[in-house]
């Protein structure tokens, strides 16, 4: 019997302490499946995805210890290789957003188990620029939020901290004048900010509609808000945004493949959780099942955070 091949990637300054505990446990069950195995723990930013680029094709899978922020340096890796490892995703950090898309949670035993039945499920990649993105492109208002709040008061409040720390935020809003190319429709708008979504969920909220097939469909989901001088009006952000459902005024849904979103001056951008790049003109394209992840598919919609 040929043994597989898996690679573990782990983040030591991610997330809760009682995962890492259970490192030992989760060795054991893909020993215990004939899994051959190496461990890399990063010392620095990046690290992981210089690390698959250089040595990922010689794995079969490639199992990632840490949060969202992780996770995207690892698909950063991966998507640069011939030979693609599927992924097993060990979330360890606070909200866990891309995770819930395939029944993963906090578990790390539960996790490892789930890898080793091998159920597959291929989902899209997203790419913005020269960086390649899993569930989430945004900018503008409030998008700097989830790295901007500080690691031990996200793992005591969970996504209460990112809304004390939106709530700071809001003396310092600004529009920006943008011009949109949307699969091929162009227009123009004054937005406070903008997510691209693959999945439903980001900073523990669901901002999309439920559905088995959002993060592999080929398109995003894309949430546009728009400046409005009226300051009482500004709840209708939050209700418009959190609540797919609703038809709010100065929030705005599409769904698109490619987007391209220019301005006059620079745009800050968050990529997964993460800083990204600064920049007059964000090109966002959809890599359809780019790349593949074991996943618990019967527990997809049944975790609560």
């Amino acid at each position: 019997m040929v043994r597989k091949r898996v690679l573990l990637l782990i983040n030591p300054n991610s997330g809760k302490k009682n995962s890492k505990g259970q490192l030992l446990d989760v060795l054991n069950e893909f020993s215990s499946h004939n899994y051959q195995m190496e461990v890399y723990v990063s010392q620095k930013q990046m690290d992981i995805c210089h690390y698959i680029e250089k040595n990922g094709e010689d794995f079969d899978v490639v199992a990632v210890f840490g949060g969202d922020g992780t996770l995207n340096e690892a698909t950063n890796g991966l998507m640069k290789l011939e030979h693609k490892p599927i992924i097993s995703y060990f979330p360890t950090g606070t909200m866990n957003d891309f995770g819930t898309n395939f029944g993963l949670t906090n578990d790390m035993v539960q996790c490892a188990k789930i890898a080793c039945k091998e159920n597959v499920e291929s989902f899209d990649v997203g790419k913005m620029n020269s960086r390649y993105f899993n569930y989430v492109a945004g900018f503008g208002a409030f998008c700097n939020v989830s790295y901007e709040t500080k690691q031990e008061l996200k793992k005591q409040l969970g996504n209460m901290a990112y809304i004390i720390k939106a709530l700071h935020e809001i003396p310092n809003l600004h529009p920006y004048h943008v011009k949109i190319n949307m699969d091929g429709k162009e227009f123009e708008k004054d937005l406070m900010f903008g997510l691209i979504i693959n999945g439903n969920r980001v900073a523990g909220f669901e901002m999309v509609e439920q559905d088995d097939n959002t993060f592999k469909d080929g398109v995003f989901d894309i949430i546009l808000v728009e400046h409005t001088p009226n300051l009482l009006e500004l709840y209708n952000y939050p209700l418009g945004v959190l609540h797919p459902e609703l038809n709010m005024k100065y929030v705005e849904r599409y769904r698109a493949k490619s987007i391209t979103i220019e301005s006059n001056e620079r745009i800050a951008w968050t990529l997964d959780g993460e800083e990204g790049e600064s920049t007059l003109v964000a090109h966002i394209d959809n890599y359809p099942r780019a790349l593949q992840i074991y996943a618990d598919r019967k527990r997809i919609f049944q975790i609560k955070k």
